[in-house]
């Protein structure tokens, strides 16, 4: 018979079974010698034999030989070298089942109707090693050997079993946070340890980088403090900090020079340029007409852009325009001279204040439902923040990712309540427009006083959150404002041209606007 010779071992079960894979392949040579069978090929893996992330190559190659019809019969030495969990086991099965390939151990028989059962058997036995060797680790580490390869500034010394300071490195590390405390960028950092050739644990060809720096300066261990079992083994998910294991090891750092660098952190993360906001005109007031969606401001190195939030965070729901961001300065002196026009002209007020109150008498129930359907949806907002605060709690989000989901739930959250806003000032419109309309012959000489100065980006945003409901920016590149009419109840005199813009309350109704081509 042609047969199929099947070999697999990995580190630890060699060097704890003894059944290399020279051991395995002259035991099935001498039990295909006794049968007088003829091995037509040798498959050979070093691989666990329940990895299911990968498939195993020349398991797999076997597989597909097999049904192409090279031998008649696979030999292994025992069935745990086929497989050690149900995927490979049922993999194996199937085939068998097609091609009619027989199947036989050298060390002990394979019924190829209990594979199933042998794949369960040796499942539980690798689970019990798992939890043997895991035990034995964390066991040896509460009785002071560090059985974990160390960081960058330690060393391992194969007769403690412990971290020893490696002088060169922990050189380093106190000159990296004394750097990072001073305020030189992690990138800068990165950059000075490359040019002196300092090399990273792991002798990385790509050398130091900003990460790299970053999970350095983040790391407790460098003040004497470290901890084992942090987190899950296969998902990587954080454990409960009372699961934790403390190590003692030698110091590189004082407590002081942590907490400096911890300070520092937190005030890089408040002050980060990417956190600054700076003044832009279109912010909280631009929407794209397609989707709905506010638009989002790229600066960057170059100048600014604006982005459909639709298309950033949800590509594959909308398509809104191509390219996929507009320069923001264009829309922005457009959205500017549109208002300025409104300032400048009663008619056009006159106008958009009647087109409004059209607009509210045919829609009144349409803008009653969307108002219902509005409460609904910021109801859900509060259940899906709870979901993800419990989620974090539980480990499924880190930090950044809680911080990300937390903000486009609370931009979800801002952007409902500014309509909810609007749509309640549309039906207060319909039986006092008379009354705005009053209110805005009072407001707009004392803002048109204003258009003669060289208004800065600040006072002009002022003004566009008084006049401006929302604009929205089609795909072809129109923009269309609608307009909210403030009320004058109170302001305070601008005595001097340094002095601020009035404060003004905004009114009770909103008006429709006009169309900037």
């Amino acid at each position: 018979m042609r047969v199929a010779s099947y070999a697999r071992v990995s580190s630890e079960e060699q060097a704890e079974d003894k059944c290399s894979i020279e051991t395995q392949q002259e035991g099935i040579e001498s039990h295909c010698q006794r049968q007088a069978d003829t091995i037509v090929k040798h498959y050979v893996d070093s691989q666990s034999g329940r990895d299911t992330k990968k498939d195993r190559e020349q398991f797999e190659q076997m597989l597909k030989d097999a049904r192409l019809g090279l031998f008649d019969k696979i030999v292994a030495w025992r069935p745990d070298r086929l497989f050690r969990g149900l995927a490979p086991a049922a993999k194996l099965a199937k085939t068998l089942d097609e091609t009619g390939v027989g199947i036989e151990g050298v060390i002990l028989p394979i019924d190829r109707n209990l594979i199933g059962l042998w794949a369960w058997v040796a499942e539980q036995e690798i689970e019990a090693i798992r939890v043997r060797t895991q035990g034995g680790r964390e066991g040896n580490i509460k009785r002071g050997n560090h059985h974990i390869r160390p960081p960058f500034g330690w060393d391992y010394d194969l007769d403690t079993k412990r971290w020893v300071g490696n002088d060169f490195e922990a050189k380093w590390v106190r000159q990296i946070f004394d750097w990072y405390i001073a305020g030189v960028s992690l990138y800068e950092i990165a950059r000075r340890l490359n040019n002196a050739g300092v090399p990273t644990k792991n002798r990385s060809r790509l050398g130091w980088t900003a990460q790299k720096v970053s999970e350095l300066v983040n790391s407790e261990c460098y003040t004497g403090i470290a901890y084992y079992n942090k987190r899950q083994g296969v998902t990587n998910k954080p454990k409960d900090k009372n699961q934790w294991i403390q190590m003692s090891v030698p110091p590189i750092i004082t407590k002081e020079t942590w907490q400096a660098a911890q300070a520092k952190r937190q005030s890089n993360k408040r002050f980060s340029p990417r956190n600054t906001q700076a003044i832009y005109l279109t912010q909280h007031v631009l929407f794209c007409e397609e989707c709905g969606k506010s638009f989002l401001i790229h600066s960057g190195n170059g100048p600014a852009r604006l982005v459909c939030r639709g298309m950033t965070l949800h590509s594959h729901l909308y398509n809104c325009r191509k390219p996929k961001s507009v320069k923001y300065e264009p829309i922005a002196d457009r959205l500017w001279e549109g208002v300025k026009a409104v300032l400048e002209s009663e008619g056009s007020l006159e106008a958009a204040i009647q087109s409004r109150v059209e607009h509210v008498k045919q829609k009144g129930e349409a803008i009653k439902e969307r108002l219902n359907k509005l409460s609904h949806e910021l109801t859900k907002l509060k259940d899906e923040r709870e979901i993800v605060i419990t989620g974090f709690r539980k480990g499924f989000y880190s930090d950044e990712e809680l911080q990300r989901q937390l903000e486009v739930i609370q931009e979800d959250e801002q952007g409902y309540k500014r309509e909810i806003d609007s749509l309640s000032a549309d039906l207060r419109l319909q039986g006092d427009a008379q009354s705005i309309h009053e209110q805005a012959k009072q407001l707009i000489p004392l803002m048109r006083a204003r258009l003669d100065s060289n208004l800065a980006d600040e006072d002009k945003q002022k003004i566009i959150k008084l006049l401006v409901r929302r604009a929205l920016l089609s795909k072809f590149g129109d923009l269309t404002i609608e307009l909210r009419v403030p009320a004058p109840d109170s302001f305070v005199s601008a005595t001097s041209p340094h002095a601020g813009l009035p404060h003004y309350k905004l009114g009770r109704g909103d008006v429709r606007g006009f169309a900037s081509h």
